[in-house]
């Protein structure tokens, strides 16, 4: 009888689960949006990037993207601010939950 070794970890052993750190990067993220604090969204949502579900990815891209026209809007660089929210944009167009931020971030660039 083969024994396991105990150092080798198994992906349905690792803790906590995938979705459950992605959920938790998520939320850290939406907090930063509501402080608009968007270099600090951006951050934690680059976090999840290698985590996510291909599926998943699509989501997380839309929303990095938000927070770098957020980002760049408060740097005062309108241009790449307008290009990011573009993108994010059409990631984020079949994610209706992101409608409010999406909505956030351009009444952002619009003043």
């Amino acid at each position: 009888m083969e024994e396991a070794d105990p150092l080798e970890v198994e992906d349905d052993d690792e803790w906590p689960p995938r979705a459950i750190r992605v959920g938790a990067i998520r939320d850290r993220a939406e907090r930063h949006f509501e402080r608009e604090e968007f270099f600090a969204a951006a951050s934690a949502l680059a976090e999840a990037f290698d985590l996510a579900e291909p599926a998943e990815r699509e989501e997380l891209l839309g929303l990095h993207h938000l927070a770098a026209a957020g980002y760049r809007h408060q740097t005062g660089e309108p241009e790449r601010a307008a290009r990011q929210l573009a993108h994010g944009r059409r990631r984020l167009a079949a994610f209706t939950d992101h409608a409010a931020q999406v909505r956030a971030v351009e009444r952002l660039l619009a003043s």
